[in-house]
């Protein structure tokens, strides 16, 4: 019985092959590749790198209805939180049992000015894809420590 990755060859006349030798399938044994953060103008911190993708994925999940958008209070500007409940209020359902599968795919950050950057990406939920864009800008709490604040937020 021949498997599924490998490929029977009639090996012409003169070769010292037999003709039902099988020959192995270039399949890699690799993973996929996973979308990475990609990053345009100057060079992104570490930190910020590493936390756009899972800021967004914190808020696709308050807008999917499987996060209440108050964990997210801390890091949003208060404008944008108000939008971002009200969103969740309108779309109100009953909470889930366990979360659903909103998940971001593509995530692309974009730094304006050393202390202001843009991310956009993509999430895909029910099969369909949408569009995130947000605006990060580095403000100082009230220890005049620096961090990211989410200043704008738009989702289509």
């Amino acid at each position: 019985m021949r498997s599924a990755t490998t490929l029977a060859v009639v090996v012409p006349l003169g070769l010292d092959l037999t003709p039902a030798e099988q020959i192995p399938l270039p399949i890699p044994a690799e993973r996929p590749v996973l979308p990475a953060p990609i990053e345009r103008g100057p060079r992104p911190s570490v930190p910020l790198k590493e936390r756009s993708s899972r800021f967004l994925q914190a808020i696709v999940e308050v807008l999917a209805g499987d996060r209440p958008a108050r964990q997210l209070a801390g890091w949003l500007a208060p404008d944008v939180y108000r939008a971002l409940e009200r969103r969740t209020t309108l779309g109100a359902r009953p909470p889930r049992r366990r979360p659903g599968n909103a998940r971001v795919v593509s995530v692309h950050v974009s730094v304006i000015e050393p202390d202001i950057a843009e991310i956009a990406g993509r999430f895909v939920h029910r099969g369909r894809s949408r569009a995130l864009a947000v605006r990060l800008e580095v403000v100082h709490d009230h220890r005049c420590q620096p961090l990211w604040r989410c200043t704008a937020l738009e989702w289509a």
